[in-house]
């Protein structure tokens, strides 16, 4: 995608996203309004990269490169609009496989949780 094919509100959901991956010379003083669409945004390209990457002919980790994909997945449903949810967390919950990982963001203490299933 280039620059040249995007209008002007995509070009800036992508500087948004992009600075949110990469950090601007000059950081904003305040949050961005958007901040849900721009984790979701991140998240859908972290997918479709996984996902690319699980189809590449003779991966030797693509079994590995399925369960990263599987926890990013779980973690935009459990993260949705910013908030955790009771529904969404027992959700994911159920689904979690053997050496998935959830990965929740807890919005009050600007703080990350990994939680990952061991055993069956």
């Amino acid at each position: 995608m280039n620059q040249s094919s995007m209008d002007g509100r995509e070009m800036a959901a992508f500087i948004a996203v992009f600075n949110h991956l990469a950090l601007p010379p000059r950081v904003p003083g305040r949050e961005d309004p958007g901040l849900a669409q721009i984790s979701y945004d991140i998240l859908e390209r972290l997918i479709n990269a996984t996902r690319s990457m699980s189809n590449l002919p003779g991966n030797p980790f693509s079994r590995e490169t399925e369960c990263v994909r599987r926890s990013l997945q779980s973690c935009q449903i459990v993260n949705e609009g910013g908030k955790l949810t009771a529904s969404s967390l027992l959700s994911v919950f159920r689904s979690l496989r053997v050496n998935d990982v959830l990965i929740l963001h807890v919005t009050e203490q600007n703080a990350g949780l990994l939680i990952r299933r061991q055993t069956g």
